[in-house]
């Protein structure tokens, strides 16, 4: 009945909602910091028009996700309710401008608008002007804001190099991708249509940089002027195509009533550009200012990783904010952070790394209110793809009480598994409509929002961190004050338990303005000093709300302590002396954080103890010891130290020979674009484990980066599988998911792990089958690469994927490769550039493998 309600209710809100006037076509720009963003891919949203579908260039078929599938800005408009009733502000949409609909050289649809071929146009398949203004009037009438999707660092693929490419000779080896009989052979508008480099018209004019698709971005000049992928890239600095994309994007300004742009590949642009482009007299800030848009936002996508515990990516970002004297873009997406939140909340890196890169999000820039944060968008894998479900309801709270402004991506409210899954029945991968204000996701991101709106110390606040788990994933506390407020938010970011040791509230209470689902029962109780401790379930989240004095002094709650320490790094089990004050209550060693992995220990009536102290984890091991008593809340100080054992208990090291890369019968052939090379051709394996830790180390012939890939290796995705003696209790499968084979030699997986540029995602078998994995644990690996000698290291922890060990492990390692947004390439029976190709389209999904089984060590101490 309550659900029932509640579908009631929110249908009697949307239908009050759809009866909002038209509003004015331009609407003064909003504080932008109290802004929530929902990113619509539109050809994937909703169809309002089905008419516009298919403008017959064989373009248009939804059951393929490399073509347009059918959505639009009618059907934007149409679901307008929906997104506000969410909780967002703004809406920002793909590129609605006129596209290259087929590429012949990529075999690809322009479906996403970022293949332009006239950036002064509306795209057919999207609509008309009309359209475009009627979904601005519409937001404008609610309340809410209008943000284009723009580019100007280049068109469609319409030209590059067949052979060797002279940069003296740019005429050499020059070749147009379209038939000149094409419908679509080259952008229509002036001057972007003057691609051809052996028209000498074309080539005085000097629109385009004639040059190759970049290979490596740390080789001056390639960033700025060779393209990205096969796309024709835009010559910035010249005059002609400056005033060109200035009047195409006032011209949206003024016809449209745009309220910000977002800018696509803006780190591939000239730093000059964006001086001009946007602050010239005659530049888009100016013509914005003219419209009564004092504030328009222009945020950047300088797609830029940082290292953990370092700030490169932020410093790559901020050149692009500029300098007083010489500013550009005056916002960039907050990518460094994207990648920390999937590495940490997703993957199970120590929360001291996302602790680190939010005090570099807040500290970095000059306006971090002003940066628009995300955890999903149209180019990358889904956090689905690594994280579960309670990870991701957890990286939203994050977002949305931080400084920075949230972006929600279309389908998220959903837990939609595919990057560019559509939205709507019958567009690609949706055999339903996925507008369901019922679903729970929709309705948590909804209170979030709400938390947002009604508490302005999340939009506008200060942040500072707290506590941070350094030993893995575990408890990550911050503070956001604001005009004298202050508000604590609380999470566990491991899927088991761990204890909130001693959080100094300053306060005689605390009050919850936010939860998790069973984050929490009953009241939270301070000690008198206003700290507070407790034991965080799995993926909890507490916002908390601190009130009332604490007292001026603790009173003591009992004591522990521990004797003379021996010195690190530890290399074999040690036994610890201590005292207590309360020998009748037992005491608890926390471990990183981890009230239960080892067994509670007794006092003597004395209030002595003993406590062994295990070492046995394979190589150097950062550890945090603490002990506690929970009737008293007695903690103890915390013993930071290092393990190192040197010596494994299981190894194993298989050889694989070169260039056997060729598919399970030796015929398949890899894509034919340019950069997938030898990726994919394993050279050995080697395998070590002690205690609760598995290092491997694949020998590759050729590892690549010519994607910036945050993970260090591009052009492969391995797939794990571990039959493992020593979990024989977990549930196994025998499929390999997605790979259209079974584990060889007849036996079961119970541990799988997908691992490619952009993503590391290991799970269980629990409900696996031939098509999706099993159960996400959100604790993926450490992964370290040596590119020059061709070294990829994966460190895997037991403990943290609910495993007893790896004795006796049985590893099954193959290679294919995967696509930017997380999809296993297919299979085709000819060769193409971005798919494989092989005798039969449901052949195995495997290019190389390797079999390795773990044999004891008897050299080994343990």
């Amino acid at each position: 009945m309550r659900t029932k309600s509640l579908s009631l209710v929110l249908s009697v809100l949307l239908l009050n909602n759809s009866q909002a006037a038209e509003g004015p076509l331009q609407v003064p720009s909003p504080d932008w910091r109290d802004q929530v963003i929902y990113f619509v891919l539109t050809d994937r949203f909703a169809d309002g028009d089905p008419s516009n579908n298919d403008q017959g260039v064989d373009e248009y078929n939804p059951a393929k996700s490399s073509h347009y599938s059918g959505g639009d800005l009618r059907g934007i408009q149409q679901k307008l309710d929906y997104i506000q009733g969410l909780g967002a502000t703004a809406v920002w949409l793909t590129p609605p401008v006129a596209n290259q609909w087929w590429s012949d050289k990529a075999q690809y649809a322009g479906y996403h608008g970022y293949w332009a071929t006239d950036f002064a146009n509306i795209d057919a398949h999207y609509g008309t002007l009309a359209d475009y203004q009627a979904l601005s009037r519409g937001l404008h009438g609610r309340g809410m804001y209008l943000i284009q999707d723009i580019v100007v660092n280049h068109t469609g693929n319409f030209f590059g190099y067949d052979g060797p490419y002279d940069a003296t000779d740019t005429a050499k080896n020059f070749v147009l991708y379209e038939s000149q009989n094409s419908r679509q052979s080259a952008p229509v508008q002036p001057p972007f249509d003057q691609i051809n480099r052996l028209n000498p018209a074309h080539t005085a004019a000097d629109i385009y940089h004639w040059t190759p698709p970049i290979s490596d971005p740390t080789v001056p000049g390639q960033e700025f002027h060779y393209q990205l992928a096969t796309l024709a890239d835009i010559n910035t600095a010249n005059p002609r195509v400056r005033q060109a994309l200035k009047h195409s994007y006032r011209y949206w300004l003024e016809q449209a009533g745009v309220d910000a742009y977002r800018i696509d590949t803006a780190k591939y642009v000239e730093h000059e550009f964006w001086q001009d482009f946007l602050h010239a007299p005659d530049g888009v800030l100016a013509k914005a200012r003219e419209l009564g848009k004092q504030h328009f936002l222009a945020f950047g996508e300088v797609f830029e990783a940082s290292k953990p515990f370092a700030a490169d990516g932020e410093a790559k970002l901020r050149r692009f904010l500029g300098t007083a004297e010489k500013p550009e873009l005056n916002s960039v997406i907050a990518f460094p952070l994207y990648f920390e939140l999937n590495r940490v909340l997703a993957e199970g890196q120590p929360a001291a790394q996302l602790g680190y890169r939010l005090q570099q999000h807040v500290s970095q820039f000059p306006q971090p209110h002003l940066l628009p944060t995300f955890l999903n968008n149209h180019d990358t894998k889904r956090f689905l793809a690594a994280g579960s479900p309670a990870a991701f309801l957890q990286a939203y709270a994050l977002l949305f009480t931080i400084p920075g402004i949230p972006v929600i991506y279309q389908g998220d409210e959903q837990l939609l598994p595919e990057t560019r899954q559509a939205m709507f029945k019958g567009g690609w991968g949706a055999t339903a409509d996925a507008f369901r204000p019922e679903h729970s996701m929709y309705q948590h991101i909804r209170q979030l929002a709400d938390l947002r709106k009604q508490h302005r110390l999340f939009s506008r606040g200060e942040f500072s961190l707290l506590q941070a788990e350094t030993a893995g994933a575990g408890i990550l506390a911050y503070q956001m004050q604001y005009q004298g407020q202050k508000a604590m938010v609380v999470m566990n970011t491991a899927d088991s338990p761990r204890l909130l040791a001693g959080l100094k509230l300053g306060a005689s209470q605390a009050r919850v303005l936010w939860q998790s689902p069973g984050a929490a029962s009953g009241p939270l109780v301070l000690n008198p000093a206003g700290e507070l401790t407790l034991e965080l379930p799995g993926r909890a989240v507490l916002v908390l709300q601190p009130a009332g004095e604490a007292a001026s002094k603790a009173v003591a709650a009992g004591k522990l302590t521990l004797g003379e320490l021996p010195p690190a790094p530890l290399e074999r089990d040690v036994w610890l002396q201590g005292k207590t004050d309360r020998p009748d209550l037992p005491i608890w060693p926390v471990l990183n954080g981890q009230l239960h992995q080892l067994p509670p220990v007794h006092a003597a009536a004395d209030g002595s103890f003993r406590l062994l102290l295990p070492v046995r984890d394979l190589g150097l091991q950062q550890q945090r010891l603490q002990l506690y008593q929970a009737e008293t809340g007695a903690l103890s100080p915390v013993w930071q130290y290092q393990t190192d054992v040197k010596a494994a208990s299981w190894a194993a090291a298989v050889e694989d020979p070169t260039g056997d890369d060729k598919g399970f019968d030796g015929n398949y052939k890899g894509p034919t674009q340019p950069h997938a090379q030898q990726q994919r051709d394993i050279r050995g394996l080697s395998g070590r484990s002690g205690g609760n830790v598995l290092e491997l180390e694949l020998q590759m012939q050729q590892i690549s980066q010519f994607w910036a890939p945050a993970n260090g290796f591009d052009n492969v995705h391995f797939a794990l599988f571990f039959h493992l003696p020593q979990a024989a209790q977990l549930p196994a499968a025998t499929e390999l998911p997605g790979l259209n084979r079974s584990m060889p030699h007849g036996l079961s997986w119970q541990l799988g792990h997908f691992l490619f540029g952009w993503g590391n995602s290991v799970f269980n078998a629990a409900g696996a089958n031939a098509m999706s994995t099993g159960q996400k644990l959100g604790a993926a690996p450490e992964v370290t690469v040596d590119a020059a000698k061709g070294l990829i290291r994966i460190r895997y922890h037991a403990t943290a994927l609910g495993l007893p060990g790896w004795d006796g492990a049985k590893i099954y390692l193959s290679t294919w490769d995967k696509t930017g947004e997380g999809v296993l390439r297919s299979i085709e029976l000819t060769p193409s550039p971005w798919n494989f190709s092989a005798k039969a389209i449901d052949a195995p999904k495997v290019m190389d493998d390797l079999w390795l089984e773990l044999k004891a060590n008897n050299s080994s101490d343990h």
